[in-house]
């Protein structure tokens, strides 16, 4: 459970429901992935205007945030011509959906660890590593 104020938790859960939108409309991963940036940031606003929140919301906060960068690397790399680990076709709609299934969890006040496995594992296959192992067949995108 997040242990955040109700008009915080509204804020938290309408700007994911923004960020999502914003990606959906972008054809550029780089918007796409400016939009994303938005999401850990938003969490760690509203973790700097409640303090007295739980840490589930640095939880979020950390994985969103490690989510950001490993994806803002690989995005970089291939748009400046390293197509060595390339990202797969449904990359970030899964964001977009992933997103959408934590802005849900968080407006239910549910427990949010399965959404941001979900996240570290999306996160991971954009890495040389977790690119060879999805290649391979061993670590899929998840639902």
């Amino acid at each position: 459970m997040i242990e955040v104020s109700e008009p915080f938790r509204t804020i938290l859960v309408d700007e994911l429901a923004l960020i999502r939108e914003k990606m959906n409309s972008e054809l550029d991963p780089m918007k796409k992935v400016y939009y994303y940036s938005a999401a850990y940031a938003m969490v760690q606003r509203i973790f700097n205007l409640e303090p007295e929140a739980n840490q589930q919301l640095v939880f979020i906060h950390v994985v969103l945030a490690m989510s950001y960068n490993q994806i803002k690397e690989r995005v970089n790399n291939i748009v400046g011509g390293n197509q060595l680990v390339t990202l797969p076709e449904d990359f970030f709609d899964k964001v977009s959906s992933y997103l959408e299934q934590l802005e849900e969890k968080i407006r239910k006040n549910e427990d949010t660890y399965d959404i941001l496995e979900k996240i570290a594992v999306l996160t991971y296959i954009a890495d040389g590593n977790g690119h060879y192992l999805s290649q391979k067949g061993c670590l899929t995108l998840p639902d």
